[in-house]
């Protein structure tokens, strides 16, 4: 898996040490936003969270288990959330896309292209038939996001997530290989 690769607003890279201080930044700035779809999102998020995070998602690397980026504004270099590849299962070539993008940075597409350049990476270099995006029904951006790189709404799965609010329906969505090439095509 290449460790980095650029859309036409992000730069999408592995996870550093590098990142543990943006990172925090970044998420302390969110978690009014963040916290409702994401479990490990919390007040009181302290920077030796944000150290386990990364730290985390290089292990998951290294076990070739899940490949997290870095979303960095290619204009500024700054971190602007994280994408990636979860849930890999390589018997049946398929993976779950996540992302988010930290408040002050949201609406502006970061996160359509680094879900796109991270889908690439799966379909190209993973060889990937099938990415899941799966996304709280009430998360209106994440579903948008969805929607823009192409995946197909599949339906509603009841109580799939427990979240802080409690059981949470989710909205599933794929990007198949065959059929969403052109929604991640010429992406550099």
């Amino acid at each position: 898996m290449r460790e980095s690769v650029s859309g036409k607003l992000v730069t999408v890279c592995a996870y550093q040490e590098k990142h543990i201080d943006a990172l925090f930044e970044a998420v302390s700035e969110s978690i009014s936003d963040v916290a409702r779809y994401e479990t490990w999102c919390h007040p009181g998020f302290t920077r030796d969270e944000a150290a386990e995070y990364v730290n985390w998602w290089r292990t998951a690397w290294a076990a070739r288990s899940a490949f997290y980026f870095a979303v960095e504004d290619s204009e500024t270099g700054i971190l602007v959330g994280s994408c990636g590849l979860s849930g890999i299962c390589s018997e049946h070539r398929r993976a779950e896309l996540g992302y988010w993008i930290r408040s002050g940075q949201t609406g502006q597409g970061f996160a359509t292209d680094a879900a796109r350049a991270v889908a690439r990476l799966g379909f190209e270099d993973l060889g990937l038939a099938r990415i899941e995006i799966e996304v709280s029904v009430d998360n209106a951006a994440s579903l948008r996001v969805a929607e823009k790189v192409g995946g197909t709404r599949e339906g509603t799965l009841r109580q799939r997530l427990i979240l802080p609010a409690g059981p949470t329906d989710t909205v599933m969505f794929a990007l198949l290989r065959d059929n969403t090439a052109a929604a991640v095509e010429g992406m550099e």
